[in-house]
């Protein structure tokens, strides 16, 4: 257990935990990820399951204003969701045990499809990279958690494999459907926003939701579980609140591309692909486009100096290779989709008031990544 969300003072927290067999994995190399899938851009990630494998829920998110600093890595945690979790996954044992093929149905859906590979340190990147090969030959160190991410994604660069939304735009948060969840509690609801896919469905303040897709809840984690397995052409999600006492069963209906409503860009360990690498600029979204937040920091061994000096801070790309109406998170996906190694692109920019055509070279090799 994390000591900065609960401390040994909370009997309440230690009596379920008793209830537990606690396995703390300390870093990813030999883990299946078949089994452990988790968003990769947490510190701190919980897996409530059977000793079959059968996953009843998980607990942990991410989240654009996470502080990355020990004093506050999990802001987004608090103890009485925690005990919220435990105290739900205990009861979906219980009923797992009494009935394991009804429940067992119902807990499938907690297990995600086999990965394309399913050892971080095995992918084709982890190889390139003398930092995994530590594994191999028995030397101490780790794969990191958020490392399971940037060696799948590149190895899908190596490999000339087109990168699937969910790579890009993974764990949406329950703000995709128009939810605001309260974190003191498993999964209720605190807001609702107007005219949002979940309003459309009925979902009211106040609401706990038990379940969606059929897969029990224990915690917001997974909501956003449920959403990154779903499809990205969209479709109905049935969902069951408790409201007043009683149950609820709602449809709600996502739209073919609804997943590209949410932003990743604050996901640097997958934006930093496209930002720093093709471009070598940060950005960040505005009212008149995707303005150039900063020039990146180095994070590569032959960073692309091009872009670094024709793009500068505060240039608002209105314009990408004759495109327009871009987001931040589009305007990466293309870079890291549409775009190939030795490629030109072309930005046209507000600059000074001024439309200022920038173009430059993405690099014929693809960087090394230098740190982690």
């Amino acid at each position: 257990m994390d000591g900065q969300l609960a401390g040994p003072s909370d009997e309440q927290l230690a009596k379920l935990r008793d209830q537990f067999v606690c396995v703390r994995l300390i870093q990813m190399g030999g883990v299946d990820l078949a089994t452990f899938q988790f968003d990769p851009f947490l510190s701190w990630s919980v897996f409530f399951m059977n000793a079959d494998k059968t996953i009843y829920g998980r607990f942990g998110r991410a989240h654009p204003q996470t502080k990355r600093n020990k004093k506050d890595s999990n802001p987004n945690h608090t103890p009485a969701g925690l005990k919220a979790a435990m105290s739900a996954a205990l009861k979906i044992h219980q009923d797992y045990m009494r009935d394991p093929e009804q429940w067992g149905t119902a807990l499938a859906g907690k297990t995600g499809a086999t990965p394309r590979w399913r050892f971080a340190e095995k992918t084709p990147a982890a190889r390139r990279y003398k930092r995994l090969k530590r594994i191999d030959s028995g030397e101490k160190g780790c794969v990191h958690c958020h490392e399971v991410q940037r060696t799948a994604i590149d190895s899908y660069f190596m490999k000339r494999i087109a990168l699937p939304d969910n790579m890009l735009w993974l764990y949406p948060r329950p703000a995709v459907l128009g939810l605001t969840m309260d974190n003191r509690h498993a999964a209720r609801v605190s807001k609702v926003a107007p005219d949002s896919a979940a309003a459309q469905a009925g979902v009211r303040v106040g609401d706990d939701i038990v379940s969606m897709s059929a897969q029990p809840l224990v915690s917001i984690a997974d909501i956003q579980w449920v959403l990154h397995t779903f499809p990205d052409k969209g479709g109905v999600i049935p969902i069951e609140v408790a409201r007043a006492g009683k149950p609820v069963m709602l449809s709600l209906e996502l739209e073919d591309g609804w997943r590209r409503k949410e932003d990743f860009g604050w996901r640097y360990r997958v934006a930093g692909y496209s930002s720093w690498l093709w471009a070598g600029v940060s950005f960040r979204d505005s009212k008149q486009g995707v303005v150039v937040a900063q020039r990146a920091p180095r994070w590569f061994k032959r960073a692309n100096e091009e872009p670094k000096r024709k793009l500068q801070p505060r240039d608002v790309i209105v314009e990408v290779d004759g495109k327009t109406g871009m987001d931040r998170s589009a305007l990466l996906a293309y870079l890291m989709r549409d775009k190939r190694l030795g490629s030109k692109v072309t930005f046209v920019v507000l600059r000074g008031g001024q439309r200022v055509p920038v173009e430059f070279r993405i690099p014929k090799k693809q960087p090394e990544v230098q740190g982690y």
